[in-house]
């Protein structure tokens, strides 16, 4: 299970920010910046419209309460450097193709940080509906 603290976000963290019933995620490049897929509100938005931004905190922030990932050892050895995951994030800047279950900011942000598009969020919602049907 993930772990999240609310600190100070570091050079290359993945962060969060609670709208509603779901998390926004993006990747922190320092100078009070974030690169996310979109901003958190564009989940309701046309998802062609949707790209990767660069933006400061207080837009992804909106308001809500910042969180940082807090990785396992098992992740630690799996996860590229800070450096590398910033550099994947900025190198992505301006990509579309947003879609709320394949391609949304949480499977931006693990890309960046594992090579892997991979959303909890998705997952769980996933797991509640075979649970729902019997499956």
């Amino acid at each position: 299970m993930k772990k999240w603290d609310m600190i100070e976000p570091y050079y290359g963290a993945h962060i969060r920010v609670e709208i509603g019933k779901l998390y926004h995620h993006g990747i922190y490049v320092g100078n009070d910046e974030v690169v996310q897929f979109g901003l958190p509100m564009d989940v309701y938005r046309d998802p062609k419209t949707v790209k990767v931004i660069k933006s400061p905190i207080s837009e992804f922030l909106g308001g809500g309460f910042l969180e940082v990932r807090r990785y396992d050892r098992k992740e630690l050895k799996q996860k590229n450097s800070d450096e590398e995951i910033v550099r994947i994030a900025l190198s992505k800047l301006g990509e579309g193709d947003y879609n709320i279950l394949t391609n949304n900011c949480e499977h931006f942000c693990n890309f960046c940080i594992f090579g892997k598009k991979i959303s909890t969020q998705v997952d769980s919602v996933h797991d509640e509906v075979r649970k729902k049907l019997g499956l």
